[in-house]
């Protein structure tokens, strides 16, 4: 992420997306859902939507298995921002994403068990804006209003026939559905830069609350409201390690942060919180890249939540 006025290009994030309603019908002979029931997940596309929109400090590339391997997802999350300058501290931020989802469906009679795996596509982006208000030298408070849009969509078809015939279920969403989304709301933050010599150190403390309505051109078996809130803590340490590379120092870079879901993204994934530890490092690239980058940063981060764990790759620029 930036911090200050530089402005920061980050991969992977953290966007999700979901699928799926409707409600099991038992009777004999029937394959009835063993792990989770498809109408409630499909009543959680919103919610899984609301992961892509909520800026992320750690955004890069995701792959995460939750719920003992009934979700499986892959995303990638783009994003910057940046503080103007010291005389006017206009903050703007710009997040987009796209993500991959498996969830699974595990049905069984008692004599017969068969997986379902649909796939959905999804991209979402959140753009905000904000202004500082300096604390003390080192810390600022920051408000921002967020404006997002999102879309879900599905490339299979034959995943909502076989569950209408074999299980009784009638998913419209998972068949033929397709989910877009407009959010509004803002966030709290407290930014804490201190640079030395010897070292750099970020931390952020972040607060976000998001509002997803569907609009039109959704499903009719899709439609609703969710609320993304998250409350989350982001830091980074940096420190020279006496080598260099492209006429600069190359330096060691450490991170840990923990988000805590506090909206409907918390009975969608699983589990309440997420934590990730992280490092890698980072070289000084001024003299062989565009002119604006002058820092480049490759990370990798290992991510883990109740029922769930995952990893996560980086590849940030700093302007």
């Amino acid at each position: 992420m930036i911090q200050g006025k530089k402005a920061g290009f980050f991969w992977l994030l953290i966007l999700f997306t979901f699928l799926a309603l409707g409600s099991p019908v038992r009777a004999q002979g029937l394959l009835l859902p063993q792990n989770d029931d498809p109408a409630a997940l499909a009543n959680g596309a919103l919610a899984i939507l609301g992961f892509s929109v909520v800026p992320n400090e750690t955004a890069s590339t995701m792959n995460v298995d939750a719920g003992g391997g009934d979700v499986r997802f892959n995303a990638s999350q783009l994003g910057g921002a940046f503080t103007v300058s010291d005389g006017f501290p206009l903050y703007l931020e710009g997040f987009i994403g796209v993500a991959r989802y498996d969830p699974r469906f595990v049905f069984s009679n008692g004599a017969r068990t068969t997986v379902v795996a649909p796939k959905w596509t999804s991209v979402a982006g959140t753009v905000g804006v904000g202004w500082d208000f300096p604390i003390t030298d080192q810390i600022v408070f920051r408000p921002i209003a967020n404006f997002s849009l999102g879309h879900i969509e599905s490339d299979l078809s034959l995943a909502g026939r076989f569950l209408a015939s074999e299980t009784g279920v009638e998913l419209e969403f998972l068949e033929n559905g397709r989910l877009n989304a407009v959010g509004y709301g803002g966030a709290a933050m407290l930014d804490y830069e201190l640079y030395r010599e010897a070292y750099e150190v970020d931390v952020e403390l972040r607060y976000t609350h998001i509002r997803l309505q569907s609009i039109a051109g959704t499903s009719e078996a899709a439609k609703g409201t969710a609320d993304a809130i998250t409350l989350g803590m982001w830091s980074r340490l940096r420190v020279p390690t006496g080598y260099e590379a492209f006429s600069g120092p190359i330096r060691a870079v450490g991170e840990l942060a923990a988000s805590s879901f506090l909206g409907d993204q918390k009975a969608i994934m699983k589990t309440p919180w997420l934590g990730q530890i992280g490092a890698g490092i980072e070289f000084d690239t001024s003299t062989v890249c565009w002119h604006p980058v002058y820092r480049t940063r490759l990370m990798l981060r290992y991510l883990i939540g109740d029922n769930l764990s995952g990893y996560s790759f980086g590849l940030a620029m700093s302007f």
